[in-house]
C-alpha cells in the first residue's frame, strides 16, 4: 500500500506572497514537493481564452463588477459554464498526487463565493492537509500586484496581462474578505513582517510540530452547512 503524501494549502489575497512562498518552500525542503499553483494552472493548462481577460472568459474563470452599472468599481470572481470543472480538476489533480504518495503545495485563493474552498475541502477530505494563510497589511497589496505584471504577461500576453492586473487590484479587497471570513487556519503569517525564507521556516516548523486540523474542522462545517458555508 502506498503511503500518503502531504498537502500544504497556502492561501491569501492576490499580492500576499503566495507564489513566492510556495516556490521558496519547494526549493528549501529536503523532500520532493510539487508546486500546484492555481494561477499557473489557469495560465498554462487552461486555454487562455477561458481565463479572465480572454475572449471567452465569461465561460471560464473571470472577474465581474459587483454593480454592472459601475464597470470600474469593485469586482469579484465568477465562474462560467466551465469554471467549476476547471477548479474541480485542479483540486482532483492535487488530491490524486497526495494519494499516490506525493507531497503537494497548493498555491491557492480559497474563496467562499465562488465555492473554491468548499470544493478544495471536498477533494482533499481525509488527506493530511496543513492550511496556511498569508496576511500582509492591506495597504501594501497594490504595489505588489504592479510588481507582478511582467510575469503575468509571460503567461497571458501583454494586453491580457494589463487587463488582468487592473481587475486584480479591484478584487483584492474582495479576496481578503472572502478568505478571512473564518479563522480556521493552521497558521497565519504576515509576509510583510517576514522575508520569504523566514516565512518558509515558520511554516516548516509549524508543520513539524503538529498535524494540520483546520481542513478537518472545515469539512465538519461544510457537512453541517454552518459558517463559513451557510450562505
Amino acid at each position: 500500500m502506498v503511503e500518503l503524501g502531504r498537502a500544504l494549502v497556502v492561501t491569501g489575497s492576490t499580492g500576499s506572497g503566495k507564489t513566492t512562498t510556495c516556490r521558496e518552500f519547494v526549493a528549501r525542503m529536503e523532500e520532493l514537493w510539487l508546486h500546484f499553483g492555481v494561477d499557473l494552472f489557469l495560465g498554462s493548462v487552461v486555454p487562455r481564452k477561458f481565463v479572465d481577460g480572454g475572449p471567452r472568459c465569461d465561460e471560464g474563470v473571470h472577474m465581474e463588477p459587483d454593480d454592472p452599472a459601475r464597470p470600474d468599481g469593485p469586482r469579484h470572481m465568477a465562474l462560467g459554464r466551465y469554471g467549476p470543472q476547471m477548479i474541480g480538476t485542479f483540486h482532483q489533480m492535487a488530491a490524486a498526487a497526495v494519494r499516490a504518495g506525493q507531497n503537494v503545495v497548493l498555491d491557492h485563493v480559497t474563496t467562499i463565493d465562488p465555492p473554491l474552498l468548499a470544493d478544495c475541502v471536498r477533494a482533499l477530505r481525509g488527506l493530511p492537509v496543513f492550511f496556511v494563510a498569508l496576511k500582509p497589511p492591506a495597504e501594501i497589496i497594490p504595489g505588489r500586484i504592479d510588481a507582478r505584471l511582467e510575469s503575468v504577461a509571460a503567461l497571458l500576453g501583454p494586453e491580457q496581462a494589463v487587463r488582468t492586473n487592473e481587475n486584480t487590484k479591484r478584487i483584492s479587497r474582495y479576496m481578503e474578505r472572502q478568505i478571512f471570513s473564518h479563522d480556521l487556519f493552521d497558521l497565519v503569517v504576515d509576509t510583510h513582517a517576514h522575508a520569504p525564507e523566514a516565512v518558509v521556516r515558520l511554516i516548516a516548523k509549524a508543520m513539524q510540530a503538529r498535524p494540520g486540523t483546520a481542513f478537518g474542522a472545515l469539512a465538519e462545517r461544510l457537512d453541517a452547512g454552518t459558517a463559513p458555508f451557510d450562505r
